[in-house]
């Protein structure tokens, strides 16, 4: 038996980083390399759409914040990718279609009253944080009983700024374009809830499920988003282990069998993305976006190499 001591450098079977960095550099280079270059278009395509925009909310929410979270996912997925986390790096690209599916569901209709129910959303959950900090409220002492070992939760200036942050959000909620939302909220939680459901469920979508559905993508949803929720909730064994007659065989933390299935998901819902966007604020753009998918894109996402590893993962063939 070999006993593991403190301190002790990592167990190679299940964690060879220097390894895995050298398959991912051989396998992967390009495909890196276009990674990267599409975050980079993203970051620039933020404040040019924004320009391009009414400045009103259907802007700050589908492009500042949903945007901004799909650019900001697709670069996570290469930071992990490129150091050959690719099972870890299914949580971004789930992230990242539940931010392209919102952009597509509020681009569709009504986007200005879709973007209004998502800022809504967001000004109640900032309000019950401020109650719960608001030291004397109901809410205060219930929290600070189930977490009292956290001495920020009774300091008198989080308390202050907490009471600042109360009146603001009520007021602004109370502003005539702000309050039918707040109400809409209101009669959707109810009393049994301790918090607002999802932002687009006044709106009548229950699930994610439903909102993907309305803009056709239930089986991107099936494969890939269900899929990658299973890394989410780790609730699929086979993800760790695998078991025969024989043996149970622990799977290593960091290998690039599914590489070409993110990466293809991944950059195949960024672009759709930045289609989508540019079709809505910068059209003009379009011809330009084709051509920079053509030259300097496509070649890497069609031809991405398949990994296959020899019973454990070994030496990638």
């Amino acid at each position: 038996m070999h006993i593991i001591n403190p301190g002790e450098s990592e167990f190679r079977p299940l964690l060879d980083r220097e390894k895995t960095l050298a398959d991912v550099r051989r396998a992967f280079s390009s495909q890196l390399r276009v990674l990267s270059d599409i975050v980079n278009y993203g970051t620039n395509l933020i404040p040019r759409c924004y320009g391009s925009s009414d400045k009103g909310l259907e802007g700050l929410i589908v492009v500042g914040t949903l945007l901004g979270q799909v650019v900001s996912m697709l670069d996570a997925m290469e930071v992990l990718a490129s150091n050959g986390a690719v099972h870890a790096a299914a949580l971004q690209a789930r992230a990242l279609f539940e931010a392209a599916a919102q952009i597509d569901w509020i681009l569709l209709e009504n986007s200005e009253e879709k973007a209004t129910y998502y800022y809504v959303h967001n000004l109640r959950r900032q309000l019950r944080w401020a109650v719960r900090l608001n030291l004397g409220s109901p809410e205060s002492a219930a929290f600070v009983a189930g977490m009292p070992d956290l001495t920020a939760f009774r300091d008198p200036r989080v308390a202050a700024e907490a009471k600042r942050t109360i009146d603001e959000v009520n007021r602004v909620l109370s502003q005539a374009e702000f309050a039918s939302v707040n109400k809409a909220f209101d009669q959707c939680t109810g009393k049994k809830r301790g918090g607002d459901p999802a932002w687009y469920v006044p709106l009548g979508k229950r699930s994610v499920s439903a909102l993907v559905k309305s803009i056709g993508k239930s089986a991107e949803y099936t494969v890939f988003y269900a899929s990658y929720s299973e890394v989410m909730h780790s609730s699929n064994y086979a993800r760790r282990i695998r078991i025969s007659k024989e043996k149970v065989t622990f799977q290593p933390i960091r290998e690039l069998s599914v590489f070409h299935t993110l990466f293809r998901f991944c950059v195949a819902t960024a672009l759709h993305t930045y289609h989508a966007i540019l079709t809505r604020y910068r059209p003009g753009e379009l011809a330009a976006f084709g051509r920079k998918y053509s030259e300097n894109w496509q070649s890497a996402f069609m031809g991405v190499p398949v990994v296959k590893y020899e019973i454990a993962p070994r030496e990638p063939t």
